[in-house]
């Protein structure tokens, strides 16, 4: 289990390099029987790996057994409602965030050439003309991630990226904060980032 957790305007959040087999994350779910009907129609060895995984990783973030479950949007919560909750996964890194107040999303990646080629699906001319000018495909890939994870907090009235959510310009850091806006709500929101070689992170609380 090679993982890096940390605190964020009261924010918890857990990203993890799963090594682990199916059998070892299965073992290590203390809780699995409250899944286990769930788990039997999974049927394949990679959505397994991230079904148990994201579930240890929620129990190990928040330190006690926890249900997730989905509401009819598709968006995981936890049972007892206790922390709001957000989950993403890309190839073996996955990532998990919770707060006890406020709506979370985040969104993991793993750096690929192929974002160059889907840009102009996710982003408005102008966002276009503000953030690819320079050609940084870093850029790319924090828009994409930031614009997923606002998806997570607002739903299908962002569900346009290119019309409905706006990216700021701003300079790429290996961490860093921008800034986004909901068009039809006229809402602005603050997402962190964070770049490594292996994969890039943006979170978000509101």
């Amino acid at each position: 289990m090679i993982y890096e957790n940390f605190i964020s305007n009261e924010a918890y959040v857990l990203v993890w390099e799963v090594t682990e087999s199916v059998d070892e994350l299965s073992a290590m779910l203390t809780n699995f029987d409250n899944y286990a009907a769930e788990y039997k129609n999974l049927k394949t060895d990679k959505r397994r790996l991230e079904f148990l995984s994201v579930r240890v990783a929620m129990n190990y973030l928040l330190n006690k057994e926890l249900e997730i479950k989905y509401n009819s949007e598709g968006k995981p919560f936890l049972s007892d409602q206790s922390y709001a909750i957000s989950i993403s996964h890309s190839g073996k890194w996955i990532a998990v965030m919770a707060h006890p107040k406020l709506k979370a999303g985040i969104d993991i990646e793993c750096p690929t050439d192929k974002i160059t080629k889907l840009y102009k699906r996710f982003l408005s001319e102008t966002e276009q003309n503000e953030l690819f000018a320079d050609q940084n495909i870093k850029k790319l890939q924090i828009a994409w991630s930031a614009k997923e994870a606002l998806y997570k907090i607002i739903g299908n009235e962002a569900v346009d990226f290119a019309n409905q959510i706006r990216i700021l310009p701003f300079e790429i850091e290996d961490n860093g904060q921008i800034m986004s806006e909901h068009i039809p709500s006229q809402t602005v929101y603050y997402l962190n980032y964070k770049i490594t070689d292996q994969y890039h992170l943006v979170f978000c609380i509101a």
